[in-house]
């Protein structure tokens, strides 16, 4: 509820590469008359010594420029022929990282399938029994957002979901008990069973919703892994600003938060979401965000604006309500 994701402090993305611009074209030789060619010949022999070349075109689109050479006489031999190169073949320029987290095809996809699949009944008082909860509901995210993907033109990797006690090492550094994450290294979910049980003790209900939405929020993370945002906007974050780059981050975790709502809204009928269990998300998704974490850190939205992006994706149950790379800063709070 509001604390960031772990992650290694070095954690670096790759930059996506951008290729060259493509190569100008040669102009096509006109044919020419044999009066007119003996006449270029002539004029060649007056102009040769005066050491004029004309530069080919460059990339920059300009005309032909005149560049002067020595002016020294020209040996008595015939001068070799230096054959001119042959255009580079044009390559696509691929999409900048602006492009990917603002205009990702997974946002034309519309209203996401719904999985079908009721809420694992298994309840958080053993490790074996919440490795088990979320073992059960793995595989209906996963379809939903396979087909989300597949429909979107997009690759998909199903991830793991691993459930710890105390401390846990991963490639993304040591994930403690008091936090779910995500892990990109080895695209696996993080889950704290000490909290869910503490939690499912003094108040199952609400602590379904707990686990619930801190699953599809971390699944969230993994959508953008797949469809390339994550990346991107670690790369667009590197020249930022200290503030930028924490309204950055607020962008990717309210995203995230919006992709698992918009799960569940697709699967509200089946989970279900409804009557206690539904009035218990609403209070939590009111009472999440930074306002709650300690020390509070504003990397993961106020709760006003992580309720309105939960509202947003489970209304819609579309990725494109979830688009907060082209929101306003105010709405990312």
């Amino acid at each position: 509820m509001g604390q960031p994701v772990q992650q290694s402090p070095t954690w670096q993305y790759p930059p996506i590469p951008i290729p060259q611009p493509p190569g100008g074209r040669r102009r096509r030789k006109k044919k020419m008359s044999r009066v007119l060619l003996i006449g270029l010949v002539v004029l060649a022999v007056l102009v040769v010594g005066g050491g004029v070349t004309l530069v080919v075109r460059g990339l920059s689109g300009g005309e032909p420029e005149a560049k002067q050479t020595p002016t020294t006489a020209p040996s008595s031999e015939t001068p070799s022929q230096t054959p001119s190169e042959s255009p580079s073949p044009s390559t696509p320029r691929g999409p900048t990282v602006d492009e990917v987290v603002k205009g990702s095809r997974l946002y034309s996809i519309g209203p996401v399938a719904a999985s079908k699949c009721a809420e694992p009944p298994f309840a958080p008082v053993t490790v074996a029994a919440a490795q088990q909860y979320y073992n059960r509901l793995l595989p209906c995210l996963n379809r939903t957002w396979w087909l989300a993907m597949k429909k979107a033109n997009l690759p998909f990797r199903n991830p793991k979901a691993v459930v710890y006690v105390g401390k846990v090492p991963s490639p993304c550094g040591i994930q403690r008990s008091a936090r779910a994450a995500y892990c990109t290294a080895n695209e696996t979910i993080y889950l704290p069973f000490s909290r869910d049980n503490a939690y499912y003790k003094s108040n199952p209900v609400y602590t379904r919703a707990i686990m619930l939405n801190n699953f599809v929020h971390e699944y969230g993370h993994h959508v953008q892994k797949l469809s390339g945002i994550l990346a991107a906007s670690m790369s667009r974050q590197q020249s930022m600003t200290p503030n930028q780059k924490l309204t950055e981050s607020r962008r990717r975790e309210l995203q995230a938060t919006c992709l698992g709502a918009v799960y569940l809204g697709a699967n509200a009928a089946y989970v279900p979401m409804n009557g206690v269990l539904l009035n218990n998300w609403k209070f939590l998704i009111s009472h999440s965000g930074d306002d709650y974490a300690r020390p509070r850190v504003h990397d993961h939205g106020n709760r006003v604006s992580n309720y309105q992006w939960s509202i947003a994706g489970y209304n819609s149950k579309k990725p494109d309500s979830c688009n907060t790379f082209t929101a306003a800063d105010v709405r990312v709070n």
